[in-house]
């Protein structure tokens, strides 16, 4: 059974919807036996009614762990697509025993059933006495009614009505096995004796506001939650670093680190272009390594040969810095827009805000996003809107020149040359 995560969220659920009967005993019908042990009919009247509060007893208790069954029920309706059928029902119940098909006592009462998905992960009642099984994705189930102690499983076959979810209602009818009836009844039991029963169920919980007030809880715990996410960056001084603003994006605390400096160290944003989704970080603990390349605002040409380096899912590919390569496949990025150029160099989740080098050595782009739809299809930021915000900003830096479109430098002593400048961010909402 599920353990109890937050009580609050329990409050959501009334416990007592029905008052729980379990420990309650038919004192009047053993009183009737006491009296008329000795008159048959009235011993056979007393075993009938014995019966029929068996039928009722079964539907008329909650479980004890009702407020675990209501959370998990509301929890993964709140989260997840589940079980339409699951939930918990008020039950009207017609209970009739007839011989030779002709009834001679019938009895309607009230009571509560409960239907959730348990460890075999099909719905069951609390009691196992039901297990159903959804046909496809229609309203119909088929109905297993089990009888373990007999090894008997009768099948029915149901359809649910409602619109949604929280408006489900259905009805089944079922019958006592032969076995059963003669064991309750004994000496007694004869022939052409049967015991039918129809249930009418309407679900009342977890009803549309309760699902709603978890889903409440859920997003005020989500606000709580510590969570860290990361990116790429690179540095134009030796105090500040460049990413995207959408990496930083709801960052309370924000750190970089990679092996040259061999520290974490925190970050402030000291300019931010949300359209552009451009950042830049200043570091004040530290002394970062100076760059020794330059940022070029030229446009680029398609097919210019390019290579990345960024720190992509580090949770699976691990801290260490990561490089590809490819080409500037066009001038413009997505749906033709200006500011981008696509490219061919695969990209991941946390190379966002790394930077892109042509083969001499200089910054070219700032990764930003690749296409979900496509392979190798990525999109890098054009530094001359990098060059615009630190100009807006005031942001002054000791620009290199460009290195010579002649530099023979091979891609391996290129990356060894820049990776000291190219850092792993950190972000952390609190």
């Amino acid at each position: 059974m599920r353990t109890r995560h937050q009580l609050d969220i329990f409050n959501v659920f009334p416990k007592n919807v029905y008052s729980q009967q379990k420990g309650k005993s038919p004192r009047g019908a053993f009183l009737l036996c006491s009296i008329c042990r000795n008159n048959v009919s009235l011993r056979l009247l007393c075993v009938l009614h014995l019966l029929l509060f068996w039928c009722n007893s079964s539907f008329s208790q909650l479980p004890e762990e009702f407020d675990d069954i209501c959370y998990d029920i509301g929890f993964r309706c709140a989260t997840t697509e589940i079980d339409p059928i699951e939930g918990i029902y008020e039950v009207s119940t017609v209970s009739k025993i007839l011989i030779n098909n002709e009834v001679i006592k019938q009895q309607q009462s009230d009571g509560s059933l409960t239907i959730y998905s348990n460890s075999n992960g099909l719905p069951r009642d609390y009691n196992n006495k039901f297990e159903f099984y959804r046909i496809g994705r229609t309203q119909s189930y088929d109905v297993s009614i089990l009888w373990p102690e007999y090894n008997i499983t009768q099948h029915k076959r149901i359809r649910i009505e409602g619109t949604n979810f929280f408006n489900v209602t259905f009805s089944l009818t079922y019958e006592m096995p032969q076995v059963e009836l003669r064991a309750k009844f004994g000496e007694y039991y004869v022939q052409g004796l049967k015991a039918i029963y129809t249930i009418h169920c309407k679900k009342i919980l977890p009803d549309r506001s309760s699902v709603e007030q978890v889903l409440a809880v859920l997003k005020k715990r989500k606000e709580t939650e510590t969570k860290i996410w990361t990116g790429s960056g690179f540095s134009i001084s030796n105090n500040m670093v460049v990413t995207n603003s959408h990496v930083i994006d709801k960052a309370g605390t924000v750190y970089i680190t990679n092996e040259a400096i061999n520290d974490t160290i925190r970050a402030a944003v000291i300019a931010n272009d949300v359209e552009n989704d451009i950042a830049v970080l200043s570091v004040t603990d530290k002394t970062l390594p100076k760059p020794i390349y330059s940022i070029s605002k030229d446009l680029q040409k398609t097919g210019t040969n390019i290579f990345v380096l960024g720190y992509p899912l580090t949770s699976t590919m691990g801290n260490e810095i990561k490089a590809t390569s490819g080409i500037i496949s066009s001038q413009t990025g997505y749906k033709g827009n200006k500011t981008f150029y696509q490219i061919s160099a695969p990209i991941q989740p946390g190379n966002s805000g790394g930077p892109v080098f042509d083969l001499n050595g200089n910054v070219i782009g700032i990764v930003c996003a690749h296409h979900t739809n496509a392979e190798n299809v990525g999109y890098a930021i054009k530094t001359e809107y990098l060059m615009e915000l630190l100009d807006k900003s005031h942001i002054s830096i000791n620009q290199q020149a460009a290195a010579p479109g002649d530099n023979n430098k091979r891609l391996t002593e290129l990356i060894e040359q820049v990776k000291p400048n190219v850092f792993h961010v950190i972000c952390i909402n609190k």
